[in-house]
């Protein structure tokens, strides 16, 4: 989930904590703690691609590995506030931020290896986008407006329930939303013959609203987009080739391994010359307006090597690629069944 989020829920987390204990302290410390768990970033960085999707959302995401660490952390907070907060009421709080934040996380689609060190499995709900504005910012806003009250003002304190109230409620319409989704979904795969093994549905950027679908079996992968605003529009599904060969006889085996453990059974791959493109689908189309491969899934890893060593290499979306405004316009007239 992106920081933003992390950080206004633990500060509301914060705030019916520890806020009429310590005051403001326990927003701000809500803030870092339920931040905490992406402090994995200073390590994987964002440069390097095997790092970050093996050890982003890896140890520091474990609910067993957060239990432990969050003990000796309570422990030295019910110390620096000497003793204000009681030590359990403490726990209660770190692990309400740590523990809500791989669970947050959990409900989108990059994937949480919540069990480490006892499986390293991804787990993904698939119900909520990264970013989405309206689950994000009214929470926000109730969080600020919050702050500028004074430390026994009950009206703060009831701001920070609210948007906990808030979060929860959204997060309960993502899985009912779903549900819905998955209906169409199911009935227009079965109404165009689309032979598939397996399937996903996950929401576009930044809403709830407009979600895609991606089906596979061993030979093809398939995609399409519906908005729940107009369900009855019928889905345009797109398929491509996965050309699983093409992975079989890349050399670089360890990185081929990486990304279908990491992406499998939504994986493409096509050859450049010397290079392999994998393409992790499971993100959705990244240009909506274009079909071809490597124009609507811009998101995509370049595997070759160098000297007789194994590179792994990244392209994403930027300004030389995408159109950031005219996705953006896309993006809201698929929303409204404006094209589709």
């Amino acid at each position: 989930m992106d920081s933003v989020s992390h950080i206004v829920i633990g500060a509301a987390i914060g705030e019916t904590f520890l806020g009429k204990k310590i005051g403001r302290w326990g927003m701000l410390l809500g803030a870092v703690a339920k931040s905490a768990p992406d402090f994995d970033l200073f390590y994987t960085g964002l440069a390097d691609p095997r790092a970050y999707m093996c050890e982003h959302r890896a140890h520091t995401h474990s609910l067993f590995i957060e239990a432990l660490y969050a003990i000796p952390i309570a422990w030295l907070l019910v110390k620096l506030f000497k003793q204000k907060v009681s030590f359990q009421r403490m726990l209660l709080f770190m692990l309400a931020c740590l523990w809500g934040h791989s669970l947050l996380d959990w409900c989108t689609n990059f994937g949480t290896q919540l069990l480490l060190p006892f499986s390293n499995e991804n787990y993904s709900l698939n119900t909520l986008a990264i970013g989405d504005l309206l689950f994000t910012l009214p929470m926000l806003a109730m969080v600020l407006t919050a702050v500028f009250h004074k430390r026994n003002n009950e009206r703060r304190n009831k701001l920070a329930r609210a948007s906990l109230i808030y979060c929860l409620a959204y997060l309960g319409l993502t899985f009912i939303n779903k549900a819905q989704v998955e209906t169409v979904v199911q009935r227009s795969m079965a109404k165009n013959n689309i032979p598939v093994t397996t399937h996903i549905t996950n929401p576009t950027m930044l809403n709830n609203v407009l979600w895609y679908s991606v089906a596979s079996n061993d030979s093809t992968v398939f995609i399409g987009e519906v908005s729940l605003f107009h369900r009855k529009n019928p889905i345009t599904w797109y398929s491509y080739p996965r050309n699983q060969q093409l992975m079989q006889q890349c050399k670089s085996k360890k990185d081929v391994e990486i990304l279908r453990w990491f992406g499998d059974p939504y994986t493409i791959a096509e050859t450049n010359g010397d290079t392999l493109n994998m393409y992790a689908v499971k993100f959705g189309r990244t240009n909506m307006k274009e079909s071809a491969l490597q124009k609507t899934f811009v998101f995509h890893y370049k595997l070759y090597q160098k000297s007789g060593i194994e590179i792994m290499g990244m392209m994403e979306p930027n300004g030389k690629n995408t159109n950031l405004k005219e996705s953006f316009v896309d993006l809201w007239e698929r929303i409204w069944g404006r094209r589709y």
